[in-house]
């Protein structure tokens, strides 16, 4: 469950930077929302009413630069089958062609919160320490999806999910990442055989096992 009167200085975080956003951003969240035959609505999780309370903290402070959709997997199931969504929550990360560049079955608090802003920045044409070095070996990247797993409680899977975002944004489409909290997804960490965190799967491979470092895991994508 999302403590977000206990997480004030999570919660300062994302005021004060989400103040200093300069272009619009787009982030689609797909939950189990359903209209009744009243026209009331009602969300059918309740993770998913924590993740859109969560977010709500992220747009109210983004000077109307952060646009979130929320779409309903029974509402809206043409949307559920074109985004290829498995659960509920889940977070799209979009850049500015519509694109699917990061996915999160995790929600973005606590110690995940700097790695998910920094995320919003980049798409939003904010810097991006690995731009030049993904450019520079653009044409040596195939096609590649990243999925993270992580916990909550790990502290270094942050800065791993952060080069793994960045990355992805900067590789004008050849990278997405897929970032996954395996305590909420539990099946999804058993089917990997996630024995710990950070736990890297790289379009099916083996996994790697353990944080990277950036050199590394850009090797790992020209190989």
């Amino acid at each position: 469950m999302i403590k977000l009167a206990s997480d004030n200085v999570y919660k300062k975080i994302i005021q004060n930077e989400m103040k200093k956003l300069q272009k619009l951003v787009h982030i689609k969240v797909f939950t189990s929302l359903k209209t009744n035959p009243d026209g009331t609505k009602v969300r059918k999780c309740t993770d998913c009413d924590q993740t859109m309370q969560l977010l709500g903290i992220y747009e109210e402070n983004s000077n109307n630069l952060l646009n979130i959709e929320e779409l309903s997997i029974y509402d809206n199931p043409q949307f559920a089958d074109k985004f290829d969504i498995q659960r509920v929550p889940t977070i799209l990360l979009m850049d500015s062609t519509g694109r699917e560049v990061i996915r999160y079955l995790a929600n973005p608090i606590g110690q995940e919160t700097q790695s998910f802003v920094s995320a919003i920045f980049a798409l939003g044409g904010g810097p991006n320490y690995y731009e030049n070095t993904i450019k520079q070996n653009i044409e040596r990247i195939d096609p590649a999806t990243i999925k993270i797993m992580m916990t909550m409680q790990c502290p270094y899977c942050p800065e791993l999910v952060k080069t793994a975002n960045l990355f992805a944004v900067a590789s004008e489409g050849k990278l997405r990442t897929v970032v996954v909290d395996i305590m909420v997804n539990q099946d999804i960490g058993q089917y990997y055989r996630a024995s710990g965190v950070p736990y890297t799967i790289i379009n099916e491979r083996p996994a790697i096992q353990g944080l990277i470092k950036p050199q590394y895991l850009l090797q790992e994508l020209i190989r």
